[in-house]
C-alpha cells in the first residue's frame, strides 16, 4: 500500500514552511514504498509535479526548486505518481492506493470509445472516470460506482485537494491539523514531529476538500459493509501509527501475548525470545511481557530472556514490498545479519508478524540462527495463516503465499527448517484489534 500525503495551508495563519511540512510528511511514509516518490503542488492555479525513481529523501533533497504553493500532495509507492492530466474539470494531479480489480475490463471499454491511454494503470483509469463528472465530487461518486476493488485517493485541483476513502474503508486516511494547516495522510506517525495533532480518520466513503488550511466534508460514497484491513495493524503501518483510534504497537503486543499464553498453558518456556527485525519487534515484546506478567502473578517461575540475535542492516531495503521475486530474494539475503554472540544449545522462539511467501524464513533466517548455534527454532506468528493473496492491494499475487502451497502446518515447519510453527487465530486477531470481526477484512486468512 503506497503512502499518500495531502497538505493545505492558510498563508495568513500558517507560520511554518509549507514545503518542509509536505516534504517531511511524505518522508514519514517511506516505509510504504521504495520504488518511486513524487510531489505535486499548486499555487494560484499553477501546478508543479516532480517524480523520481528511488527513495524519497535521497532523490528529492536537491530537487525542490519551484515546488511552492498553498496545497500539495506527496507519494511513496510502487509506480510513478502523482499523475497529472488535463480534463474538462481542469487540471488534476492524483495519487492512489489500493487495487482496481476490474481494470482490464474498464480499459477495453474506454478504448472502444476512442480513449487513448499512456499508462493503462489504476491511477489513469481513476483520473479519467473522475473527469466524467459534472464536478470533482460527482466524478468521484461516479468513479466509485464503476470501479471494483478498494481504494483511497488524493486529487489536487485548482480549487483544493479532494481526499476520499472507499466505502468499505479498506485503506486508511487520517486527518491532522495545526494553526493554519490541515494534513490528510495514510498514517499519523509523523504528525507530532511536524506539530500536527491527530484529529480523526476519514470515515469510510467520506469525500473531503482541503482548502486554505481547512477541511470540510463535501460528499459520501454509499455503502453498508465496512471491511478495514486487519493486516495494517499487524504489519503494514509504522509501529507508532494510530489507525481507527487503535495504536499499531498495542495490537502487535497483544498478538504476541496471545501466542505466549498458549505456550505457558502447555508448560513451554524457551530460553530466549527474539524478534525478526524490524517488523517482529513489538510482537516479541508482547510475547515476553506476557511471561513476565504471569511470573509476577505467581503462575510461572521462569521466563525466557529477551534478546536480538538477528540484526537488520539499516541500509538494506524492505524484502516484502518489491514486486519481483529476485529483488525480494536479494533484499532478504542482505538485510538480516546474525548476532556475533554464541547461541549454542539455545531453544529460541522467533516472533514475527506473518509468513507470506516464506522466502526470508527458509533461506535466510533459519540458516543464520543455526550458524549461530541455536538448537531449536520455534516460530510464533502473530497474524493468522495467510492463505490467499490480497485482492484489495498489490503486494502479493495468486499462488505466492506459503500456506496455500503447503497446507499442513507440520509440513510447513519442515520446509522452513524449524522445530515448531504456530499462528494466532482470526478470533485472536479481532480481539487484539478490539473491533468486531465483521468490520475487519481478513480475506487473506481465508481460502
Amino acid at each position: 500500500m503506497p503512502g499518500l500525503v495531502a497538505l493545505s495551508i492558510n498563508p495568513d495563519k500558517y507560520s511554518a514552511d509549507f514545503l518542509e511540512d509536505l516534504f517531511l510528511g511524505t518522508f514519514y511514509h517511506q516505509h510504504l514504498g521504495e520504488a518511486y516518490a513524487g510531489l505535486s503542488t499548486c499555487k494560484d492555479g499553477r501546478f508543479q509535479i516532480r517524480t523520481h525513481r528511488g527513495l524519497f529523501r535521497v532523490t528529492f533533497t536537491h530537487d525542490l526548486q519551484g515546488l511552492r504553493g498553498t496545497e500539495g500532495i506527496g507519494y511513496c509507492g510502487p509506480v510513478r505518481e502523482p499523475h497529472f492530466s488535463e480534463s474538462r474539470l481542469g487540471r488534476l494531479s492524483c495519487c492512489f492506493s489500493g487495487n482496481v480489480t476490474n481494470l482490464q475490463e474498464m480499459l477495453e471499454r474506454f478504448k472502444a470509445f476512442g480513449h487513448i491511454f499512456t499508462r493503462g494503470d489504476d491511477i489513469e483509469i481513476i483520473t479519467k472516470l473522475v473527469a466524467q463528472g459534472s464536478d470533482v465530487v460527482d466524478g468521484i461518486q461516479k468513479m466509485a460506482r464503476e470501479v471494483e476493488g478498494a481504494f483511497s485517493a488524493l486529487i489536487l485541483t485548482e480549487e483544493g485537494i479532494y481526499a476520499v476513502r472507499c466505502a468499505t474503508g479498506h485503506w486508511p486516511l487520517v486527518i491532522g491539523a495545526k494553526d493554519g494547516a490541515v494534513m490528510v495522510s495514510a498514517e499519523s506517525g509523523g504528525f507530532a514531529n511536524l506539530g500536527f495533532q491527530r484529529v480523526r480518520d476519514l470515515e469510510p466513503g467520506e469525500i473531503v476538500l482541503l482548502r486554505n488550511g481547512e477541511l470540510e466534508t463535501r460528499g459520501r460514497l454509499p455503502g453498508t459493509r465496512v471491511q478495514v484491513c486487519s493486516f495494517y495493524w499487524v504489519y503494514t503501518g509504522f509501529p507508532n501509527n494510530v489507525f481507527e483510534g487503535i495504536p499499531d504497537s498495542l495490537v502487535r503486543k497483544r498478538l504476541g501475548a496471545a501466542l505466549a499464553r498458549r505456550d505457558v498453558a502447555r508448560g513451554f518456556v524457551p530460553d530466549v525470545v527474539i524478534p525478526v527485525p524490524d517488523s517482529g519487534r513489538f510482537h516479541a515484546i508482547g510475547y515476553h511481557q506476557e511471561y513476565c506478567r504471569q511470573m509476577m502473578e505467581g503462575r510461572i517461575h521462569r521466563v525466557p530472556m529477551y534478546d536480538e540475535l538477528l540484526l537488520k542492516y539499516p541500509y538494506a531495503g524492505r524484502s516484502f514490498i518489491p514486486q519481483d521475486q529476485k529483488e525480494r530474494d536479494r533484499e532478504a539475503r542482505v538485510k538480516l545479519l546474525a548476532s556475533g554472540e554464541d547461541c549454542s544449545d539455545k531453544v529460541v522462539v522467533v516472533c514475527d508478524d506473518s509468513i507470506v511467501r516464506g522466502t526470508q524464513a527458509q533461506t535466510e533466517l533459519a540458516p543464520k540462527l543455526r550458524i549461530a548455534g541455536v538448537k531449536e527454532i520455534h516460530f510464533r506468528i502473530s497474524n493468522p495463516e495467510l492463505r490467499s493473496h490480497c485482492r484489495w492491494g498489490k503486494t502479493t499475487r495468486k499462488g505466492e503465499v506459503l500456506a496455500g502451497r503447503i497446507p499442513a502446518v507440520e509440513d510447513r515447519a519442515k520446509y522452513l527448517g524449524v522445530e515448531g510453527l504456530e499462528y494466532n487465530t482470526i478470533e485472536d486477531l479481532a480481539e487484539a484489534i478490539g473491533r468486531p470481526l465483521d468490520t475487519l477484512c481478513v480475506d487473506c486468512s481465508r481460502d
